[in-house]
């Protein structure tokens, strides 16, 4: 392989941590919405923001009060305090809270009593193991029709970690560019990186350097001498250079494929979540058993990355 072809090889893999559709800071995310909402709502209505669904209270409660601050900032429309939301709620003994689930007909008659003539709700829930998805939605309360719909993916940040501890949920981090990088170098060990870290692809790697280096030594060590019945008239053995320079650079060709397949191969690795039963497989495609927080599991999720 040329080298030009070996550095455009490494310089994808570099590059592969890096996602093709960028993550957000989850404030940042939170007032794009504000804004996103500002632009397709009428000015003047009457806003109520009714819910923010999500496993961890804390997130849904920062994104609720980010998103009315946001509103009000925008000087646009007539927002509906928290507080007046959740007394309208206890006062008309809806069973739910804010940062939970409310069915289409119970959004709708909140709306009616808060007089709102648009509704906010949404969800912000885990999409990757290092993003969540916000999604945020604008409903015309008369025609119970959307508005706007507003989403976008939040990157697993400090905040966002600690949003999540404060309500005594977990998060999970997965493989930093640093650990792939080093995981990638021992690799070049038989793949050793990728075992000790749980990839299954890391013993690829090994059977491929394992091969090469037999092709290799049995080059280098044997001299591959053929019977040659014209050399006299006796006959004789002649050593055949070419076989020998045939399986020495079959054996390169495979042992530094290896290291190179070695070495990308950690930035498509995705960590064993403690929290979800996965196939482990360690390429861009995975499927998942998702378990809730009482730990059973209600569902399959297919994940993909998409990276360059």
């Amino acid at each position: 392989m040329s080298v030009k072809k070996t550095a455009l090889f490494v310089s994808l893999a570099l590059v592969a941590s890096f996602p093709l559709f960028p993550q957000v800071a989850i404030d940042t995310a939170i007032s794009n919405a504000a804004r996103d909402i500002s632009a397709r709502v009428p000015q003047g209505s009457r806003i109520a923001v009714i819910n923010m669904t999500s496993d961890h209270v804390a997130l849904s409660d920062h994104v609720i009060n980010e998103l009315i601050f946001n509103l009000v900032r925008a000087g646009s429309f007539q927002v509906v305090p928290r507080g007046t939301v959740e007394l309208e709620m206890a006062s008309q003994e809806f069973d739910f809270q804010m940062a939970g689930w409310v069915s289409d007909e119970n959004q709708q008659r909140l709306g009616h009593f808060l007089e709102a003539n648009t509704i906010v709700t949404g969800s912000i829930n885990r999409e990757t193991a290092n993003t969540y998805r916000l999604i945020v939605n604008a409903i015309h309360l008369e025609s119970f029709t959307f508005q706007t719909v507003y989403g976008t993916s939040v990157r697993l940040d400090r905040q966002v970690r600690t949003l999540i501890a404060i309500g005594g949920g977990t998060f999970f981090e997965d493989f930093t560019t640093g650990q792939r990088v080093g995981m990638g170098a021992l690799n070049m060990l038989f793949g050793t990186g990728s075992i000790i870290n749980g990839q299954r692809l890391g013993w690829g790697v090994a059977g491929g350097q394992v091969v090469g280096l037999s092709f290799l030594i049995y080059g280098l060590v044997n001299p591959f001498y053929v019977w040659d019945p014209d050399l006299n008239s006796r006959g004789g053995y002649v050593e055949r250079e070419e076989f020998q320079r045939f399986f020495i650079g079959v054996g390169t060709a495979i042992v530094g494929a290896s290291i190179l397949f070695g070495y990308i191969i950690p930035f498509f690795h995705t960590r064993p979540n403690p929290a979800v039963a996965s196939t482990g497989n360690g390429i861009p495609f995975d499927f998942e058993l998702v378990s809730s927080n009482d730990g059973n599991i209600n569902g399959l999720r297919v994940l993909h990355s998409i990276r360059f």
